[in-house]
């Protein structure tokens, strides 16, 4: 006697991902002295045109959402860094960050203007020495879009700091490097695919952050 198949419950169909009303685009890091240093490997000509290609759909968005850059600079004599320090030994092979017309600020490849929002930051984390976290809570943001370099520090530092302050995190696959580039395939797959869904945080592609940012 054949057996009746199982009745499972339908779920509802159509229904899609939205970053909401209050989101912020949050771009990490992306300065000349680091594009520079992996525009030529393969895996950075990709990093580079997806960043541009989410980048100027942004650009195009009316309204436009919040748009963030972060860019980690010292002003000469103020850096606050010991020269022994973990993170002084981090940075020093990329050069010296210093604030001004240099390497550190954001990269030519990508669309900025005078919507957008340039802070300095003094270490990873995105909010470090500048006011992120009251640019957000007086915007009422409530969901942050994350691309950016590198992936295991600035990004995941920045995470983990939003996290902490309640926002709603998307990161987007294609849109985040680690450093150097010949290390991104192991630890993407860690952080990607492992830790931040365990984290219950949102890692998308860039086309579903393309139509989600079309649906807003």
């Amino acid at each position: 006697m054949a057996s009746t198949p199982a009745t499972h419950t339908q779920q509802p169909t159509g229904r899609r991902l939205t970053f909401g009303k209050n989101y912020a685009v949050l771009n990490l890091d992306l300065m000349s002295i680091l594009i520079d240093a992996i525009k030529d490997m393969a895996v950075g000509k990709a990093f580079v045109s997806n960043c541009t290609r989410w980048n100027d759909a942004v650009h195009q968005k009316d309204p436009r959402p919040l748009t963030i850059f972060s860019s980690l600079s010292f002003t000469p004599g103020e850096m606050g860094l010991g020269k022994d320090a973990p993170f002084s030994r981090l940075v020093e092979g990329f050069g010296s960050f210093a604030t001004g017309p240099s390497g550190t600020q954001i990269a030519p490849d990508f669309k900025v203007d005078s919507q957008d929002i340039i802070l300095q930051k003094t270490r990873w984390y995105a909010g470090a020495g500048n006011s992120l976290k009251q640019i957000l809570r007086t915007q009422n943001i409530d969901t942050v879009i994350v691309s950016g370099l590198s992936l295991s520090g600035v990004v995941m530092s920045t995470v983990y700091r939003l996290f902490d302050l309640d926002c709603n995190i998307y990161v987007i696959r294609d849109n985040v490097l680690e450093l150097p580039p010949d290390q991104h395939a192991q630890y993407s797959q860690v952080l990607l695919d492992s830790l931040l869904p365990k984290m219950n945080l949102k890692v998308i592609s860039l086309k579903e952050a393309l139509d989600m940012l079309a649906l807003d």
